[in-house]
């Protein structure tokens, strides 16, 4: 009976041990989960950063785009108005040469 008594007493201690490892392996998970957590709300609060920064870039690398048709159109322009100024030149100069031709013979 002695020796009974014994071994349920050395099981319980048993158990309370294994009792207290499962108790102590639940808060490490806990606190692991936890940590992970703590991770992910930062690693989608960097994701959420960089989407607005690449908008950003996006939004300036069409302005930008946009900006260089402009000037693409502004700069034919200006070789429109000098070709134009250059026709205009040459009928100025013709015309004065036609004048002159016709004063030099009257």
């Amino acid at each position: 009976m002695y020796a009974t008594r014994l071994k349920i007493t050395n099981l319980e201690a048993e158990v309370a041990t294994l009792k207290g490892k499962v108790e102590k392996a639940k808060a490490a998970k806990e606190r692991v989960e936890v940590e992970l957590n703590a991770r992910f709300v930062n690693k989608d609060k960097d994701l959420a950063e960089k989407d607005v920064e690449i908008a950003e870039l996006k939004h300036r690398l069409l302005e930008a785009h946009d900006k260089s048709e402009s000037l693409e159109i502004d700069l034919e322009a200006e070789r429109v108005r000098a070709d134009t100024a250059e026709e205009a030149k040459k009928a100025v100069v013709e015309a004065c040469d036609i004048s002159t031709s016709a004063l030099n013979v009257a």
